[in-house]
């Protein structure tokens, strides 16, 4: 009897034990179910966004969202209609580097096309846009049932009809800021412009107003050379949130506003007159400034006069080579300059190898840019037409501007 007690003990604890390791089994299968289930859908949210737009009575056969990414980069979305509303999706991993979206519907021929753009009241100011974002978020609603109007515009051979909605009621701050940027553009061309400071200025004010904006932290990357001055940039840029800052535009501006020390990797080019392939630099023992420059670009033409005059009065202390960037149908234009403007300094041409010369210096690169070589190879951008940079090559070369 107490063998048998003892066997009924064993085998008791034996069989509780087996359940309890099967329902901890069973608890944790459901746990991963649940996880891997709770995953997908997130993945599942995270993987696209939704636009969705609805025209009222204005109907279209078809509907694309063009999304922009960089001046080589276009994704096209078609969209789907149901109970007059238009739903498109697009991944969103392309947002990261998103520069804009619109809206197109191809009609008629290839060379006929609808455009839809947005008309916004902002600040009392009446906007129209043709190129615009939205948040980043799932979904997008717009409510666009009202045309103003549809406009005519001719490129070249290419006829575009463009409709114009009015919005109302948008609360959607990356849409509006994307708007003030696209009314307001902040686009620079040369520092001489006279209202070189009054762009800057305004526009860091409009991201104080928008600092979380996807729109002008990604405009303000593109453009980060154009505006020469990275004290203009770094105005700009320290109006933007933290989140902006960590985004791949802002990580980009920072690497362009930081102290990284470059070391200029030399190249062979043809020279200007005979063809010949040299180095870029041929003497690392004195200064050098390496010239970005193109026989179509008018600012660079105006920086000719400050260049003979570095030429002459620095000639002794400083090397000097001009990098054309013209592609080989311009290159005749630029030997042209060269004679017309009796330049005295090396010109090599860059016509077969843009696109390396492009990368080789894509932190420093813009039109017109000059490079100061130091003699142990380290480089740094500056602007001859500011007077704080001009000064600084002055007294680098042991000598005061006259």
């Amino acid at each position: 009897m107490v063998i048998n007690g003892l066997l009924y003990n064993y085998l008791t604890i034996t069989i509780m034990q087996k359940i309890k390791t099967i329902l901890l089994l069973v608890f944790f299968a459901f746990i991963l179910i649940e996880a891997h289930s709770f995953s997908v859908n997130n993945l599942q949210e995270r993987d696209t966004n939704v636009v969705r737009l609805n025209f009222g009575a204005n109907e279209y056969k078809e509907l694309m969202l063009t999304i922009r990414n960089g001046p080589d980069s276009i994704f096209h979305f078609p969209g789907s209609l149901k109970d007059d509303v238009w739903t498109i999706e697009y991944p969103r991993r392309l947002y990261e580097k998103c520069r804009s979206f619109r809206f197109f519907t191809y009609t008629y021929t290839d060379t006929i096309k609808h455009s839809i753009s947005f008309r916004q009241i902002i600040d009392h100011d009446t906007l129209t846009v043709r190129q615009y974002m939205f948040a980043d978020i799932d979904t997008v609603i717009l409510n666009a049932g009202l045309k103003i109007e549809t406009r005519t515009m001719q490129w070249g051979e290419s006829m575009d009809l463009d409709d114009v909605y009015l919005l109302k009621n948008i609360t959607d701050k990356e849409y509006l800021s994307s708007v003030e940027l696209a009314a307001n553009h902040f686009f620079i061309t040369d520092i001489t412009e006279t209202d070189y400071d009054t762009t800057i200025n305004q526009f860091a004010k409009t991201v104080q107003k928008y600092p979380d904006s996807h729109s002008l932290i990604s405009f303000l990357c593109g453009l980060k050379n154009q505006y020469h001055r990275r004290d203009a940039v770094q105005k700009i840029y320290d109006n933007f949130s933290d989140k902006q800052k960590l985004s791949y535009s802002g990580i980009e501006i920072r690497k362009f506003l930081s102290d990284k020390i470059f070391y200029f990797k030399n190249a062979l080019l043809p020279a200007w007159d005979t063809g010949t392939l040299e180095p870029i630099i041929k003497d690392f023992s004195k200064i050098n400034l390496v010239i970005f420059s193109a026989s179509w670009c008018a600012p660079c033409r105006t920086e000719i006069p400050i260049l003979k005059k570095i030429a002459k009065e620095l000639g002794d202390e400083i090397a000097m080579v001009y990098i054309s960037m013209d592609k080989t149908t311009t290159v005749d234009a630029w030997k042209k300059l060269m004679i017309d403007q009796k330049i005295t300094w090396r010109s090599v041409l860059a016509a077969n190898n843009l696109e390396e010369i492009e990368e080789q210096f894509k932190d420093g690169y813009g039109l017109p840019s000059v490079l100061m070589v130091y003699p142990e190879g380290k480089y740094e951008k500056i602007e001859v037409r500011y007077d704080a940079d001009l000064n600084k090559l002055y007294k680098i070369a042991g000598k005061s501007i006259e």
